[in-house]
């Protein structure tokens, strides 16, 4: 089990919008006294598509100025989301115990990983009132993402929806750095072309022409975006209320 010192997260400070984030410091406290703390380093698979289970897993970063990074897979390594420190996964094997798992986790930054057995994570659930709605919210909002994601895809060219993307990753993965921001997950042209619905040299090309307009720049898969109102025209989003772009 964790130790007395783990009382302290509580307060850390976790990403906006994640499900740690969301509950209150005493539900945080409590949620980290749950099961056991191991070091993930990259590389590390915490959970394969088809396998049983229902240990949950609550993501932490190591170093505050880098948000962990857990990709979330199909079976055959295609990309469907992204988990940073603060999320939870795994916990629809803890809602359902015997079914399997839905998809792959798999660790690419450095990270702290509370591993929490099913069976406490609902009775912490059952006992704390916030958890069970910061859940339910968390659940809304990873549908109302893959929703949005599939109407992008039918509706706007992939110089959108690559624009689109990488506005949401600053918002919510962004670090300030002198040329403007860097997104602090790492990412392929294929990766990104698994989040929106293309191919690789059509996401290339968009890349490009995001390049040649000075919204953004690809160095070693490090992602900085330079100009975050120029980005946010071509993701055709100028009409929208924007929330300031989050460091984690």
């Amino acid at each position: 089990m964790n130790s007395p010192g783990d009382d302290h997260l509580g307060n850390w400070p976790w990403p906006t919008g994640t499900f740690m984030e969301r509950l209150c410091p005493r539900s945080r406290r409590s949620l980290l006294r749950l099961g056991t703390r191991t070091y993930g380093p990259p590389g590390t698979v915490l959970m394969r598509q088809g396998d049983p289970g229902s240990m949950v897993y609550l993501l932490r970063s190591r170093d505050r100025s880098v948000s962990a990074c857990v990709k979330i897979t199909t079976a055959d390594g295609r990309l469907l989301a992204i988990r940073v420190s603060g999320d939870v996964i795994g916990e629809l094997g803890a809602l359902v115990p015997d079914s399997l798992r839905s998809n792959t986790a798999i660790v690419c930054t450095p990270t702290i990983v509370h591993r929490i057995p099913g069976t406490a994570f609902m009775t912490f659930l059952e006992t704390h009132h916030d958890g069970s709605l910061v859940l339910c919210r968390s659940l809304a909002d990873r549908l109302a993402w893959s929703d949005q994601r599939r109407l992008d895809f039918g509706d706007h060219q992939v110089r959108v929806r690559l624009a689109r993307l990488l506005v949401e990753f600053v918002e919510s993965y962004g670090r300030r750095v002198e040329s403007g921001w860097e997104l602090t997950v790492r990412l392929s042209y294929e990766e990104l072309g698994n989040l929106v619905g293309a191919r690789v040299d059509a996401v290339g090309k968009a890349m490009k022409e995001l390049g040649a307009d000075g919204s953004v720049c690809l160095m070693k898969r490090r992602v900085i975006v330079r100009d975050l109102e120029n980005l946010r025209r071509a993701a055709e989003l100028t009409d929208v209320f924007v929330k300031d772009a989050r460091v984690t």
